[in-house]
């Protein structure tokens, strides 16, 4: 019976408030709202038992890195069609390497330029497929008389601008 008076205390106590200040009112809604919607997402989105995430992984062997990249790429993968895609990639990797040794910072770079190399190959034989099915490109013919020729210059002639 008392946790009934103390609600019902606790509750004249908000509307008391509610009637003083209604920014002050819209602002605590909103925010209940959103904890609410917090709380929801997480318990909707919630990773159950031994799955693995960003959070909760910490690896330690090579097989385990290999998982957080692969992690980590999942997570960065929803963003390829963004404009400033590229630049997050960019700064995630300078950010990474501040503290790497300059031999160890250029394997990494030689690694991406593999993968760069790859990329270029696959395009370029993508591309070469198209160029042959385009057709013939266009001759030069040397014996063919000129169609466009003016066969007379008419030194006085009153009707040239020049």
């Amino acid at each position: 019976m008392t946790k009934a008076v103390e609600n019902k205390a606790t509750i004249a106590e908000v509307a008391s408030q509610e009637v003083l200040d209604p920014v002050a009112e819209k602002l605590r809604q909103q925010r209940l709202v959103e904890e609410a919607d917090y709380k929801s997402t997480a318990e909707l989105f919630a990773k159950t038992g031994n799955e693995k995430s960003l959070d909760n992984f910490i690896p330690k062997s090579e097989s385990d890195f290999l998982e957080y990249a692969e992690l980590i790429s999942h997570r960065l993968r929803p963003f390829e069609k963004s404009f400033h895609y590229i630049g997050l990639l960019k700064d995630v990797m300078r950010l990474s390497m501040t503290t790497m040794t300059a031999s160890d910072a250029k394997e990494v770079a030689s690694s991406i330029t593999a993968i760069a190399n790859e990329k270029i190959k696959a395009e370029k034989e993508a591309n070469a497929g198209k160029r042959k099915a385009a057709g013939k490109k266009k001759q030069l013919h040397v014996g063919r008389p000129d169609d466009e020729v003016v066969v007379a210059y008419d030194a006085l002639d009153d009707y040239d601008f020049m």
